[in-house]
């Protein structure tokens, strides 16, 4: 189960300095959501899987730049890029409950 301090603090690893607290708690929700989801569906996310994947909507939406990101950071965007990719079924999901959330 993917917990909001357990994932902000998996999150920590990845920004620089105390950026993670601008990171609305919206986006938290729908990572966390969307874990619970995917788990159900016997599909595992673990803590570093679902930071990476927060790591991503938040900079995709602009909240994060580059600058604000650890080498590590850097590394889990690529991840989490590739992971979402490779997942569709992850990606519907994400879409989904983008959509109901709007």
């Amino acid at each position: 189960m993917v917990k909001y301090g357990e994932l902000d603090k998996a999150l920590t690893a990845y920004v620089r300095g105390d950026t993670h607290d601008a990171i609305p708690a919206e986006y938290y929700r729908r990572v966390i959501k969307t874990a619970i989801r995917v788990n159900n569906e016997g599909k595992q996310w673990d803590m570093q899987q679902a930071a990476a994947v927060l790591l991503y909507f938040v900079f995709n939406d602009g909240l994060l730049s580059p600058s604000q990101l650890t080498s590590d950071g850097l590394k889990a965007l690529d991840y989490a890029e590739m992971f979402l990719e490779v997942s569709q079924t992850t990606i519907d999901l994400v879409q989904e409950m983008n959509r109901h959330s709007a």
